[in-house]
């Protein structure tokens, strides 16, 4: 059975390359991530973050689980992990013993869902967001780059950036 999932309008047909398939059974997998030799990826609308090595799992190892949608990934350099907790606009990280919690709270910087996100080698995140709310169909406008430092601390990194989800 296919999970539900949104944006209708949104399909992709790809009829002229044939790729193998790793992941299966999910909406919208986005964010892929090559970490500590496993593919992690982030489901937009299921709001989970799994990881799966090709060569050797049945299936993919869940590795959080978000309420508000999950996207963007990354590590700090003690190895925790980072994920863009997108419609309540937060980056939660995640502690040794798996449970989430608030690394930075972008409310008050972003002007839209928070959606993809990097991170240096130093530990800093660079989130991006819509900047305006794409699920109602509103006109694309810039968005401000946000910099998240290793102790949470976020600031904007450049206030003008265009988001690179457009439909």
């Amino acid at each position: 059975m296919e999970p539900e999932c949104g944006w209708g309008w949104y399909h992709l047909h790809m009829t002229d390359t044939a790729l193998p398939t790793v992941v299966d059974g999910y909406c919208f997998l986005e964010a892929p991530r090559w970490h500590d030799g496993r593919l992690w990826l982030s489901d937009f609308f299921l709001g989970t973050v799994v990881s799966v090595d090709p060569e050797v799992d049945a299936a993919p190892r869940p590795e959080a689980e978000l309420e508000h949608g999950a996207s963007g990934t990354g590590w700090l350099p003690d190895g925790r992990l980072l994920v863009v907790s997108m419609r309540d606009r937060r980056v939660l990280r995640r502690e040794p013993d798996g449970t989430l919690v608030e690394h930075a709270d972008l409310a008050h910087l972003a002007t839209g869902w928070c959606n993809d996100m990097v991170v240096d080698a130093a530990g800093r995140a660079y989130v991006g967001n819509f900047g305006y709310d794409l699920m109602a169909g509103e006109p694309a406008r810039p968005a401000a780059l946000i910099r998240v430092d290793p102790d949470g601390t976020a600031s904007v990194a450049a206030p003008t950036c265009g988001s690179p989800t457009v439909r």
